[in-house]
Protein backbone atom coordinates (compact mmCIF):
# COMPACT_ATOMS: atom_id res chain seq x y z
CA UNK A 1 0.00 0.00 0.00
CA UNK A 2 1.10 3.32 -1.42
CA UNK A 3 1.37 6.25 1.78
CA UNK A 4 -1.05 8.99 0.73
CA UNK A 5 0.13 12.56 -0.23
CA UNK A 6 1.57 15.07 1.81
CA UNK A 7 0.27 18.23 -0.42
CA UNK A 8 1.87 21.69 0.73
CA UNK A 9 -0.90 23.92 0.22
CA UNK A 10 1.05 27.24 1.14
CA UNK A 11 4.40 28.24 2.38
CA UNK A 12 5.98 31.63 3.89
CA UNK A 13 9.60 32.81 4.66
CA UNK A 14 10.61 35.68 6.83
CA UNK A 15 14.40 36.42 6.65
CA UNK A 16 16.54 39.41 6.51
CA UNK A 17 16.00 39.30 2.34
CA UNK A 18 12.48 39.19 2.31
CA UNK A 19 9.14 38.65 3.84
CA UNK A 20 7.86 36.13 0.98
CA UNK A 21 8.76 33.12 -0.28
CA UNK A 22 8.71 35.14 -3.73
CA UNK A 23 10.71 37.83 -2.55
CA UNK A 24 13.14 35.61 -0.73
CA UNK A 25 14.01 33.01 -4.20
CA UNK A 26 14.30 36.07 -5.63
CA UNK A 27 16.49 37.30 -4.18
CA UNK A 28 19.05 34.12 -3.55
CA UNK A 29 19.01 33.56 -7.38
CA UNK A 30 20.75 37.24 -7.39
CA UNK A 31 23.02 35.62 -5.16
CA UNK A 32 22.27 38.59 -2.52
CA UNK A 33 23.71 37.94 1.09
CA UNK A 34 22.52 39.89 4.40
CA UNK A 35 25.35 39.40 6.59
CA UNK A 36 26.03 42.36 8.96
CA UNK A 37 27.54 43.54 12.32
CA UNK A 38 24.40 42.63 15.00
CA UNK A 39 23.01 45.88 17.18
CA UNK A 40 21.10 44.27 19.87
CA UNK A 41 24.83 43.18 21.28
CA UNK A 42 28.42 42.89 21.00
CA UNK A 43 29.53 40.07 18.34
CA UNK A 44 32.69 41.14 18.35
CA UNK A 45 33.11 41.83 14.79
CA UNK A 46 31.22 38.85 14.05
CA UNK A 47 29.40 39.31 11.34
CA UNK A 48 25.77 37.36 11.31
CA UNK A 49 22.21 37.47 9.32
CA UNK A 50 20.62 39.90 11.10
CA UNK A 51 17.01 40.96 10.61
CA UNK A 52 16.80 44.87 11.76
CA UNK A 53 12.85 44.67 11.86
CA UNK A 54 13.44 42.38 14.94
CA UNK A 55 15.69 45.33 16.54
CA UNK A 56 14.04 46.51 20.06
CA UNK A 57 13.40 46.93 23.65
CA UNK A 58 10.61 44.98 26.16
CA UNK A 59 9.75 41.66 24.46
CA UNK A 60 11.84 38.57 23.04
CA UNK A 61 13.27 39.23 19.19
CA UNK A 62 11.53 35.71 18.95
CA UNK A 63 8.08 36.97 19.73
CA UNK A 64 8.43 40.21 16.53
CA UNK A 65 9.98 37.43 14.70
CA UNK A 66 6.94 34.92 14.94
CA UNK A 67 4.55 38.08 14.74
CA UNK A 68 6.13 38.96 11.33
CA UNK A 69 5.89 35.27 9.99
CA UNK A 70 1.91 35.31 11.03
CA UNK A 71 1.70 38.53 8.83
CA UNK A 72 3.52 37.47 5.91
CA UNK A 73 1.04 34.28 5.76
CA UNK A 74 -0.69 34.98 2.43
CA UNK A 75 -2.98 31.54 2.78
CA UNK A 76 -5.09 30.61 5.34
CA UNK A 77 -5.29 28.01 8.43
CA UNK A 78 -7.94 25.97 8.42
CA UNK A 79 -10.06 25.50 11.45
CA UNK A 80 -8.65 22.34 13.35
CA UNK A 81 -5.02 22.75 11.65
CA UNK A 82 -2.68 21.30 14.39
CA UNK A 83 0.54 23.48 14.43
CA UNK A 84 4.11 21.32 14.62
CA UNK A 85 6.86 24.27 16.03
CA UNK A 86 10.61 23.66 15.59
CA UNK A 87 13.44 25.49 17.13
CA UNK A 88 17.04 25.04 18.42
CA UNK A 89 16.73 27.36 21.93
CA UNK A 90 13.29 29.54 21.17
CA UNK A 91 13.39 32.79 23.03
CA UNK A 92 16.94 32.48 24.41
CA UNK A 93 16.98 36.30 24.88
CA UNK A 94 14.51 35.86 27.40
CA UNK A 95 17.80 34.91 29.70
CA UNK A 96 19.61 37.25 28.63
CA UNK A 97 17.59 40.11 29.86
CA UNK A 98 17.60 38.47 33.18
CA UNK A 99 14.43 36.78 32.86
CA UNK A 100 13.24 33.48 34.48
CA UNK A 101 12.35 31.76 31.29
CA UNK A 102 12.05 27.85 29.51
CA UNK A 103 13.06 29.62 26.23
CA UNK A 104 11.71 26.47 24.09
CA UNK A 105 8.30 25.92 26.09
CA UNK A 106 8.09 30.01 25.80
CA UNK A 107 8.61 29.67 22.08
CA UNK A 108 5.79 27.11 21.72
CA UNK A 109 3.72 29.14 24.10
CA UNK A 110 4.02 32.12 21.95
CA UNK A 111 3.51 30.30 18.79
CA UNK A 112 0.18 28.88 19.72
CA UNK A 113 -0.99 32.25 20.66
CA UNK A 114 0.27 34.31 17.43
CA UNK A 115 -1.13 31.80 15.03
CA UNK A 116 -4.12 30.80 17.34
CA UNK A 117 -3.66 27.52 17.58
CA UNK A 118 -3.48 25.98 21.09
CA UNK A 119 -2.31 21.97 21.71
CA UNK A 120 0.79 22.51 19.39
CA UNK A 121 3.58 20.16 19.14
CA UNK A 122 7.09 21.45 20.18
CA UNK A 123 10.05 19.64 18.36
CA UNK A 124 13.82 20.96 19.35
CA UNK A 125 15.79 18.63 17.81
CA UNK A 126 19.11 20.93 17.36
CA UNK A 127 19.55 22.20 13.50
CA UNK A 128 17.72 19.13 12.30
CA UNK A 129 14.41 20.77 14.45
CA UNK A 130 12.62 22.19 11.19
CA UNK A 131 12.64 18.95 9.08
CA UNK A 132 11.88 16.69 12.20
CA UNK A 133 9.00 18.55 12.78
CA UNK A 134 7.77 18.36 8.88
CA UNK A 135 8.45 14.50 9.25
CA UNK A 136 6.65 14.19 12.21
CA UNK A 137 3.97 16.48 10.97
CA UNK A 138 3.89 13.73 7.47
CA UNK A 139 3.29 10.90 9.82
CA UNK A 140 0.54 12.61 12.23
CA UNK A 141 -1.33 13.54 8.66
CA UNK A 142 -0.75 9.76 7.08
CA UNK A 143 -2.11 8.22 10.17
CA UNK A 144 -5.31 10.26 10.10
CA UNK A 145 -4.57 11.84 13.06
CA UNK A 146 -4.81 15.28 12.02
CA UNK A 147 -6.22 16.91 8.41
CA UNK A 148 -4.33 19.71 8.24
CA UNK A 149 -0.65 20.34 9.75
CA UNK A 150 0.94 23.88 10.28
CA UNK A 151 4.64 23.43 10.84
CA UNK A 152 6.67 26.20 11.58
CA UNK A 153 10.51 27.23 12.08
CA UNK A 154 11.87 30.06 14.05
CA UNK A 155 15.27 30.87 15.26
CA UNK A 156 17.19 34.55 16.49
CA UNK A 157 20.63 35.83 16.59
CA UNK A 158 21.74 36.02 20.00
CA UNK A 159 24.75 36.69 21.72
CA UNK A 160 24.56 33.59 23.62
CA UNK A 161 24.08 31.39 20.86
CA UNK A 162 27.38 33.18 18.82
CA UNK A 163 29.37 32.90 22.18
CA UNK A 164 28.61 28.66 21.75
CA UNK A 165 29.58 28.45 18.43
CA UNK A 166 32.56 30.73 18.90
CA UNK A 167 33.32 28.66 22.05
CA UNK A 168 33.59 25.51 19.38
CA UNK A 169 36.11 27.50 17.18
CA UNK A 170 32.92 26.88 14.89
CA UNK A 171 32.50 30.42 13.40
CA UNK A 172 34.15 31.53 10.06
CA UNK A 173 36.40 34.34 10.33
CA UNK A 174 34.45 36.13 7.76
CA UNK A 175 31.36 34.53 6.20
CA UNK A 176 30.32 31.04 5.78
CA UNK A 177 31.32 29.76 2.24
CA UNK A 178 29.84 26.24 2.08
CA UNK A 179 31.48 23.48 0.02
CA UNK A 180 34.25 25.84 -0.70
CA UNK A 181 37.70 24.19 -0.63
CA UNK A 182 39.01 27.16 1.55
CA UNK A 183 35.72 27.19 4.09
CA UNK A 184 36.66 27.83 7.67
CA UNK A 185 33.63 28.09 9.59
CA UNK A 186 29.61 28.98 9.79
CA UNK A 187 27.65 32.00 10.19
CA UNK A 188 24.98 32.48 12.35
CA UNK A 189 21.61 33.92 10.93
CA UNK A 190 17.87 34.43 11.89
CA UNK A 191 14.77 33.53 10.20
CA UNK A 192 11.35 32.10 10.29
CA UNK A 193 8.82 29.68 7.86
CA UNK A 194 6.20 27.74 7.96
CA UNK A 195 4.36 25.10 5.60
CA UNK A 196 0.85 23.95 5.46
CA UNK A 197 0.28 20.92 4.93
CA UNK A 198 -2.60 18.30 4.28
CA UNK A 199 -3.72 15.29 2.95
CA UNK A 200 -6.40 16.80 0.69
CA UNK A 201 -4.84 17.99 -2.27
CA UNK A 202 -4.09 19.64 -5.17
CA UNK A 203 -1.43 22.00 -3.71
CA UNK A 204 1.82 23.73 -4.95
CA UNK A 205 3.88 20.31 -4.68
CA UNK A 206 4.35 17.44 -1.71
CA UNK A 207 6.10 15.76 0.35
CA UNK A 208 6.79 12.36 -0.83
CA UNK A 209 9.35 10.73 2.18
CA UNK A 210 11.02 11.92 4.89
CA UNK A 211 13.70 9.23 7.11
CA UNK A 212 16.07 10.33 10.14
CA UNK A 213 18.43 8.87 11.89
CA UNK A 214 21.47 9.18 14.54
CA UNK A 215 24.57 7.91 13.80
CA UNK A 216 25.92 8.84 17.25
CA UNK A 217 29.33 9.44 16.52
CA UNK A 218 30.03 12.53 18.65
CA UNK A 219 28.39 15.30 20.47
CA UNK A 220 29.03 17.94 17.59
CA UNK A 221 30.85 16.66 15.40
CA UNK A 222 29.04 14.83 12.35
CA UNK A 223 30.29 11.21 10.99
CA UNK A 224 32.96 12.31 8.81
CA UNK A 225 31.78 9.19 6.20
CA UNK A 226 28.95 10.31 5.95
CA UNK A 227 27.44 6.23 6.04
CA UNK A 228 24.03 7.30 8.02
CA UNK A 229 23.55 10.91 6.37
CA UNK A 230 23.96 8.29 2.95
CA UNK A 231 21.47 6.20 4.07
CA UNK A 232 18.79 8.72 4.75
CA UNK A 233 19.05 10.27 1.86
CA UNK A 234 18.53 6.77 -0.12
CA UNK A 235 15.44 6.04 2.14
CA UNK A 236 13.87 9.57 1.00
CA UNK A 237 14.88 8.94 -2.40
CA UNK A 238 13.51 5.70 -2.55
CA UNK A 239 15.39 5.13 -6.11
CA UNK A 240 13.86 8.17 -7.72
CA UNK A 241 16.77 10.53 -8.25
CA UNK A 242 16.19 14.49 -7.86
CA UNK A 243 16.70 17.05 -9.62
CA UNK A 244 19.23 19.07 -6.93
CA UNK A 245 19.94 18.59 -3.63
CA UNK A 246 19.55 21.76 -0.86
CA UNK A 247 22.22 20.44 1.85
CA UNK A 248 22.98 21.49 5.10
CA UNK A 249 26.09 23.11 4.35
CA UNK A 250 27.22 24.97 7.42
CA UNK A 251 30.16 25.68 6.31
CA UNK A 252 32.86 24.18 8.64
CA UNK A 253 35.02 21.84 7.83
CA UNK A 254 33.95 18.84 9.03
CA UNK A 255 29.79 18.97 8.29
CA UNK A 256 30.98 19.96 4.50
CA UNK A 257 33.35 16.83 4.48
CA UNK A 258 30.90 14.39 5.97
CA UNK A 259 27.94 15.78 3.94
CA UNK A 260 29.69 15.37 0.26
CA UNK A 261 31.03 11.88 1.36
CA UNK A 262 27.80 11.01 2.25
CA UNK A 263 26.33 12.22 -1.32
CA UNK A 264 29.62 10.55 -3.10
CA UNK A 265 27.93 7.25 -2.20
CA UNK A 266 24.44 7.40 -2.59
CA UNK A 267 25.42 9.42 -6.26
CA UNK A 268 28.44 7.39 -7.75
CA UNK A 269 27.32 8.04 -11.42
CA UNK A 270 27.46 11.63 -10.82
CA UNK A 271 26.23 14.23 -8.03
CA UNK A 272 22.82 16.72 -9.19
CA UNK A 273 23.32 20.16 -8.57
CA UNK A 274 23.95 21.00 -5.07
CA UNK A 275 22.98 24.45 -3.48
CA UNK A 276 23.04 25.43 0.28
CA UNK A 277 20.90 28.34 1.76
CA UNK A 278 23.48 29.17 4.86
CA UNK A 279 25.89 31.05 2.63
CA UNK A 280 23.14 33.45 1.74
CA UNK A 281 21.08 33.79 4.96
CA UNK A 282 23.46 32.28 7.36
CA UNK A 283 22.54 28.97 9.60
CA UNK A 284 18.99 30.28 11.13
CA UNK A 285 18.91 26.95 13.45
CA UNK A 286 15.78 25.42 13.91
CA UNK A 287 14.36 27.29 10.96
CA UNK A 288 16.73 26.09 8.50
CA UNK A 289 14.66 22.41 7.38
CA UNK A 290 11.53 24.50 6.84
CA UNK A 291 13.54 27.21 4.65
CA UNK A 292 14.38 24.85 2.87
CA UNK A 293 11.45 22.78 2.07
CA UNK A 294 9.58 26.28 1.72
CA UNK A 295 12.05 27.77 -0.87
CA UNK A 296 13.08 24.45 -2.49
CA UNK A 297 9.48 23.93 -3.27
CA UNK A 298 9.78 27.32 -5.11
CA UNK A 299 13.01 26.60 -6.78
CA UNK A 300 11.63 23.08 -8.26
CA UNK A 301 8.47 24.90 -9.21
CA UNK A 302 11.21 27.23 -11.28
CA UNK A 303 13.34 24.63 -12.40
CA UNK A 304 16.29 26.74 -11.45
CA UNK A 305 18.74 26.09 -8.55
CA UNK A 306 20.44 29.56 -7.00
CA UNK A 307 24.56 30.27 -7.53
CA UNK A 308 26.20 29.54 -4.46
CA UNK A 309 27.03 32.35 -2.47
CA UNK A 310 30.68 32.31 -1.17
CA UNK A 311 31.88 30.03 -3.43
CA UNK A 312 35.37 31.05 -4.50
CA UNK A 313 36.61 26.81 -5.32
CA UNK A 314 35.01 24.10 -4.74
CA UNK A 315 35.82 21.36 -2.38
CA UNK A 316 36.51 18.02 -4.33
CA UNK A 317 33.59 16.11 -4.86
CA UNK A 318 31.11 19.22 -4.36
CA UNK A 319 28.72 19.84 -7.39
CA UNK A 320 28.80 23.32 -6.97
CA UNK A 321 28.49 26.59 -8.60
CA UNK A 322 28.92 30.48 -8.84
CA UNK A 323 26.27 30.63 -11.32
CA UNK A 324 22.42 29.78 -11.45
CA UNK A 325 21.64 26.15 -12.51
CA UNK A 326 18.68 24.54 -14.59
CA UNK A 327 17.32 21.53 -12.48
CA UNK A 328 16.23 18.92 -14.97
CA UNK A 329 12.95 17.70 -12.68
CA UNK A 330 10.56 19.19 -10.19
CA UNK A 331 11.92 16.54 -7.40
CA UNK A 332 14.07 18.05 -4.55
CA UNK A 333 15.94 16.28 -1.54
CA UNK A 334 16.70 18.61 1.09
CA UNK A 335 19.35 17.52 4.21
CA UNK A 336 19.55 18.26 7.75
CA UNK A 337 21.64 17.49 10.35
CA UNK A 338 22.19 18.27 14.06
CA UNK A 339 24.44 18.11 17.12
CA UNK A 340 24.10 14.40 18.57
CA UNK A 341 24.53 13.00 15.40
CA UNK A 342 20.90 13.73 14.01
CA UNK A 343 20.41 13.19 10.27
CA UNK A 344 17.49 14.13 8.38
CA UNK A 345 16.44 14.04 4.76
CA UNK A 346 13.45 14.91 3.37
CA UNK A 347 12.18 14.38 -0.39
CA UNK A 348 9.39 17.35 -2.53
CA UNK A 349 7.94 17.36 -5.68
CA UNK A 350 6.74 20.30 -7.27
CA UNK A 351 3.15 19.90 -8.51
Amino acid sequence: MTDPSVYILGTAAVTPLGVTVRENCGALLEGRTCFTAPRHFDSRGRLLGVDFDLDGKGSSRMERLLGKLADSLDFAVPAGTRLFAATTVGAIDLLEQGNEADTVQDFLHLAERIFDIPGGILVSAACASGQTAAALAMRELRHGRCRHALVIGADITSEFVTAGFGALGALSRTVARPYDKDRDGLTLGEGAAALLLSCDGPGYGRLTAAAENCDAAHITSPDLSGGQLAAVCREALGGTPPGAVIGHGTGTVYNDQAEIAALQTVFPDGMPPLFSLKGNLGHTLGATGVLQLALGLEFARRRLLPPQAGLVSPMPGAHVSNTPRSIETGRLLSLNVGFGGLNSAVALEAL
